[in-house]
């Protein structure tokens, strides 16, 4: 649920996703949760584990996982102050930031500074949760 989180913010954010009416257990680890304006106001989109009228969880279309719905709900309660939303890049971010770093790695075959290289750019170009450990 919610990106790795631990502890008492795992806590928090499994009480305030309860508070706006949506089990926490329903929400994988990895959901997009975030907050959104529509014409009766702010509302809760997240993902969730979809189930079946008697409450089962439902299989995927090719039955490998469990399937996943979008629950958007009115939203009662604000979030944590230190809640941030989260959405999964899409496969087109994906294809985009792999392109970029093979065109460093390339770069980075042609540098004299094989210790080096293009390190910040490919940094950047991965996102600092990436990150490598300096060399």
């Amino acid at each position: 649920m919610a990106v790795h989180l631990v502890g008492n913010r795992r806590v928090a954010l499994c009480a305030w996703l309860t508070a706006n009416g949506i089990n926490p257990r329903d929400v994988p680890q990895d959901a997009d949760i975030t907050i959104d304006k529509g014409p009766s106001g702010r509302f809760l989109r997240c993902e969730a584990y979809d189930r079946t009228p008697d409450g089962h969880l439902q299989a995927d279309e090719r039955g490998d996982h469990v399937a996943l719905t979008v629950i958007s709900l009115p939203l009662k309660v604000e979030p944590p102050d230190w809640w941030q939303p989260h959405v999964k890049p899409t496969r087109d971010d994906l294809l985009a930031t792999l392109a970029r770093v093979q065109q460093l790695a390339e770069r980075w075959k042609h540098t004299g500074d094989r210790k080096n290289g293009p390190r910040q750019e490919l940094l950047k170009a991965l996102g600092t949760h990436t990150a490598p450990p300096a060399p």
